[in-house]
């Protein structure tokens, strides 16, 4: 009885083992790049926020970047923009944990001009994900507004990119955009799309926003949306992994039964 179950534990384990290995490549370990925010609004000089640009604040992480708002409105203002923030930050966890790749960005704008309708754009980005070294994925995300304020919002769209190319704001490879929201808000889930196995990709996560113009004069109660776009690559394990990790399971199984069998005639 010992032999029979040590047979089944060692297939058990050969089955598994085999089929994590396949899996585990896909988080081989690379030193990832620095998170980057950038914010632009049509002709006018983009703004950048990154570890070491003067315009993050404390505690920021070459995956982790919250803006210093106070700075960074000031930069927005001097440069003619038609908006400030109450937060703004990103997140990533580049070069990714486990099997997915996940990019966050998240904040508050409100608009600080009058006049017509003025668009936003937000960009965070971050490269130097292993997630697919070895086995193709899913590119998914989503987005939520919720907008507030006088005269209010006017709408969002977020939009995910995916890229073998590895480089920061790259948005030439497979994209996903989510529905537009409008007031009052809501949360858009955007189509999955499938992007290929790459040692290394980089992931950047936009969101576009318009809102109408501030009649209030200051900002309070001005036209504001708060939002969030998320975007995730996970690996999709080919049918040999698959296989593989099942490969001792039948085994294992009916040694289970065959032990259970020769106790209960014990």
């Amino acid at each position: 009885m010992s032999r029979w179950s040590d047979f089944c534990r060692r297939h058990l384990m050969i089955g598994v083992a085999g089929g994590l290995a396949v899996i585990a490549l896909a988080g081989q370990t690379a030193r990832a790049g620095n998170v980057t925010i950038v914010i632009s609004e049509g002709a006018l000089t983009p703004i950048s926020i990154t570890l070491g640009s003067g315009l993050e604040g404390p505690g920021a992480t070459n995956n982790n970047v919250t803006a210093d708002v106070g700075a960074v409105n000031g930069a927005l203002t001097a440069a003619g923009y038609d908006f400030n923030f109450n937060a703004l930050g990103a997140i990533a966890n580049s070069p990714a944990s486990g099997i997915v790749a996940n990019l966050f960005l998240t904040g508050q704008v409100f608009r600080t001009t009058a006049g017509g309708a003025a668009t936003i754009t937000i960009d965070a980005t971050q490269n130097d994900y292993t997630t697919l070294a070895s086995m193709g994925g899913q590119l998914t995300s989503f987005s939520t507004a919720n907008f507030a304020g006088n005269p209010g919002g006017i709408s969002q769209v977020g939009t995910s990119y995916f890229a073998t190319s590895n480089a920061q704001n790259d948005t030439t490879g497979p994209s996903t955009t989510a529905p537009t929201l409008v007031p009052p808000g809501g949360t858009a889930f955007e189509p999955v799309v499938g992007v290929p196995s790459t040692p290394a990709f980089s992931l950047t996560s936009r969101v576009v926003i318009s809102l109408a113009g501030n009649t209030t004069g200051g900002t309070l109660n001005a036209p504001i949306d708060q939002f969030t776009h998320s975007t995730s690559v996970s690996a999709v394990p080919e049918p040999a992994s698959v296989a593989m990790l099942g490969m001792g399971m039948p085994v294992a199984f009916m040694g289970l039964v065959w032990l259970r069998r020769v106790r209960g005639t014990a």
